[in-house]
């Protein structure tokens, strides 16, 4: 039986309102981090559409709306790539930063979610490429006159490429909890309930309502099914045995609830609720 003495990583998570603030703080972020993206994502298209020139541009909460007709192919391609590339550089370079950062505090999993979603963006962008043609890579398939069998396989590969990358950061959820959390695997599967699954319900909800009103079936799809990528490796996240070395020293960091993060919460939804509207 593991003892309690000096674990104060257990001590803390023992009551159901601890666990309740980690859901909270846990939800604030993968909310924050979603939209975000989207918005970065959006963004790459919209700052493509102008450098080509489109007319009438202009940017939305999750889509751009641009006078593209009669547009080059080169013009056209470079205009649908821009966004999912966008979301590969996201996954990318946040994915490098949290390999770097040493307090594993709630920015670090703000930068985690972040990197969760640009590679959701990018390499689920390729996975429905055969389903969805007027998506950002399923249009330049097709305008590129791929054959079936090869839009099939880069969507088979983006599929394995998003396990992947989900089964290498799923290590830095599990390095949120303390090490007496992460030893003892009662309490391991509990913390990662609170910091991945409950606010991985919560925030499709969310996040749902915020995509509203949608263009296309693909924007309202996206948002409900693609965070499930989570959860490819989360049962490797309770079962694996993880080196302690970078396990978080102070659980308090993602246990209480932060002025700041519900300052950040509120003028990423407005941001969101504005952006409705259009944006030139």
């Amino acid at each position: 039986m593991l003892s309690l003495r000096n674990s104060d990583g257990l001590n803390v998570l023992c009551g159901m309102k601890s666990f309740r603030n980690i859901i909270v703080n846990s939800s604030m972020l993968f909310v924050c981090a979603a939209v975000l993206q989207m918005t970065l994502h959006e963004l790459g298209h919209f700052v493509a559409a102008i450098l080509i020139h489109a007319k009438n541009v202009a940017l939305h909460h999750n889509y751009v709306s641009a006078k593209t007709t009669d547009m080059p192919l080169a013009r056209a391609v470079f205009y649908a790539g821009a966004g999912p590339i966008v979301s590969l550089l996201i996954g990318v370079c946040f994915h490098i930063v949290c390999s770097r950062q040493r307090k594993r505090n709630l920015l670090f999993l703000f930068n985690l979610y972040l990197a969760v979603f640009g590679y959701i963006a990018f390499f689920g962008y390729l996975m429905v490429a055969p389903f969805f043609t007027y998506g950002d890579t399923g249009f330049i398939f097709h305008a590129l006159n791929f054959p079936v069998w090869l839009t099939a396989s880069i969507a088979f590969m983006g599929g394995i490429a998003l396990y992947f990358m989900m089964r290498k950061l799923i290590r830095f959820f599990v390095e949120i909890g303390t090490r007496d959390i992460i030893a003892d695997k009662q309490f391991r599967r509990k913390f990662m309930s609170s910091i991945i699954q409950y606010p991985l319900y919560i925030g499709i909800i969310i996040t749902v309502l915020l995509n509203l009103p949608t263009p296309t079936l693909l924007s309202l799809i996206y948002p409900i099914c693609s965070p499930f990528s989570i959860m490819w490796a989360y049962g490797t996240g309770i079962s694996k045995d993880y080196p302690t070395d970078n396990m978080n020293t102070d659980i308090s960091s993602v246990n209480r609830i932060q002025p700041v993060w519900l300052i950040i919460f509120f003028l990423i939804v407005v941001m969101n609720r504005l952006l409705v509207m259009g944006s030139l």
